[in-house]
């Protein structure tokens, strides 16, 4: 009876350990795949960037190209020259214009002075390239750089394809940039995968082939390789075990643009893949889709729902006990850390950044804009008269007033990377990070601050109390630093206060102060 006893009890307790070393191997798989998908929600988000970088780079020829009524070749090669070196993603830049079949021989005469041999050609039904049928109208390429490995392109009829001549159509139509669908590259020896971005703009006629003609459309259109958008996003965070696919799913489409050789010994989880909806990209709605090979969960797996099996009751029980304890003691430790670096890091009385916030996050936010090449704003702000403020109404209101200055400060800046801190005292200080109208903004701060109405009968300033303010803006690439922008604004918010306070006052590099 007692033997009958044990190995009953022997059977429940692996029972038990088998069912435990489950429920711990599923609970392991599925925090497994919220790190993956972590993983993968970070690889689209940069792919994200670079897409848009991309256009907006091509959106900056764009606007480049339009200052000019006439565009030769060696022009459009000064202007696409620097672009194709920074961004390896653009394959190429072309321009497009719209020539009817009655003008097409003046044309190709015309183009031969420039590109001996030019002729306007199609892919026929075999997918080689001819010459092209008669039709009213073509959209061949006149101008292409790099030349050297995009001369296959060269006369090109874009609209000989459906899928560039339906975004051709839209971008004359809605005169916004628009992404063809996944495409095929002529100028590529094996054709690889990319798709185009149309712009269309208006010549005068005069450097047209259709002499006293009315103005002539042209098309400005940069070529995309997604492979090298991939490599230059989210290349270094990638292996072996995940397979990668950038799909365009306009439309209800499911055409892959991009897909990883797949390794055929590996067993795929196409039930984890993770799909990431990327936003507008000219026009086209693209999903960046990470599929996990069966080994990344496995490699990612610990021993130890192994050990839960293999061990004893008093031994798991402990084991249970010990990790509780310790997640919870983790748990508290890591909660004290958050809470010591929140007040290491915000001035008690205002809630803002403290000086040290303020310090580290300038420091980030300059080296940032040094690699990015933009610019970084800096506001100093000062309470006017706030001394004889505190003498005559007293610490506990002139702290107050702090807090309410501090409050309609904070709602200024919106943007993530914006930062409000309490320099010291009654200075406080905005980071604008690659920020267009900081004067606008310091002016906002300013207005706020007067529209609290703190009274502030004795200022010679206003009935109210008042700020002035210092603003400089500065783009590291240019050769200052760091120390610059800060005397600088300092130096504004100086003059703000010699000037009468309650004002704005910017630094330019080029002008130096001057009032908003």
């Amino acid at each position: 009876m007692v033997r009958l006893v044990t190995l009953l009890l022997a059977a429940l307790s692996i029972v038990v350990f088998a069912a435990l070393a489950r429920f711990l191997y599923q609970a392991e798989t599925e925090n497994i795949h919220r790190n993956f998908s972590a993983e993968v929600a970070q690889q689209a988000l940069s792919f994200e960037r670079e897409v848009l970088l991309n256009l907006e780079i091509l959106f900056a020829l764009n606007a480049s190209v339009s200052l000019f009524d006439v565009v030769t070749p060696e022009r459009f090669d000064q202007l696409t020259r620097d672009i194709l070196a920074r961004s390896p993603a653009i394959y190429a830049v072309a321009w497009a214009e719209i020539v009817t079949l009655d003008t097409l021989a003046a044309f190709e005469a015309r183009m031969n002075n420039w590109h001996p041999g030019y002729q306007v050609t199609e892919r026929n039904a075999n997918d080689e390239v001819v010459v092209a049928t008669n039709r009213p109208r073509y959209v061949p390429v006149v101008m292409i750089e790099p030349m050297v490995t995009n001369h296959a392109a060269l006369g090109f009829d874009l609209a000989s394809e459906p899928r560039r001549l339906s975004a051709l159509l839209q971008a004359l139509e809605t005169g916004k940039m628009v992404a063809t669908a996944g495409i095929r590259l002529v100028q590529e020896p094996n054709n690889q995968r990319g798709f185009l971005v149309f712009s269309s703009q208006t010549f005068p006629s005069s450097n047209s082939a259709e002499p006293g003609g009315e103005e002539r459309v042209v098309f400005v259109n940069g070529v995309f390789r997604v492979g090298e958008l991939i490599n230059q996003s989210v290349a270094n965070t990638l292996s072996e075990q995940m397979q990668v696919q950038v799909i365009d799913r306009t439309r209800g489409s499911g055409d892959i643009l991009y897909s990883s050789e797949p390794d055929l010994n590996e067993k795929w989880l196409t039930t984890r893949t993770v799909v990431h909806d990327l936003p507008n990209v000219a026009g086209r709605q693209w999903s960046f889709e990470v599929t996990p090979a069966a080994s990344l969960y496995t490699e990612r797996h610990s021993y130890v729902s192994w050990l839960v099996l293999g061990s004893g009751t008093v031994v798991v029980l402990l084991l249970v006990v010990y990790v509780l304890v310790t997640q919870r003691q983790t748990r508290d430790l890591n909660a004290a850390k958050s809470e010591l670096e929140r007040i290491s890091l915000t001035d008690s009385l205002t809630g803002l950044a403290n000086r040290r916030h303020f310090d580290q996050h300038l420091e980030q936010q300059w080296a940032l804009a040094a690699r990015q090449q933009s610019s970084l704003s800096l506001v100093m702000i000062d309470i006017d008269n706030f001394k004889p403020y505190n003498d005559e109404y007293g610490h506990p209101q002139g702290d107050a007033a702090l807090e309410q200055v501090a409050k309609a400060l904070d709602t200024v800046a919106t943007r993530p990377l914006d930062l409000v801190a309490r320099y010291g005292g009654e200075e406080f200080a905005l980071i604008l990070p690659d920020t267009v109208n900081p004067a606008e903004i310091a002016e906002t701060c300013r207005s706020k601050v007067e529209t609290l109405g703190l009274r502030y009968e004795y200022s010679n300033v206003a009935r109210v109390v008042t700020i002035s303010a210092g603003v400089c803006t500065l783009t590291p690439a240019d050769g200052y630093s760091l120390k610059n922008l800060s005397e600088w604004a300092d130096d504004a918010l100086y003059q703000a206060k010699e000037r009468g306070r309650n004002q704005v006052v910017i630094y330019s590099a080029e002008r130096g102060l001057h009032r908003d």
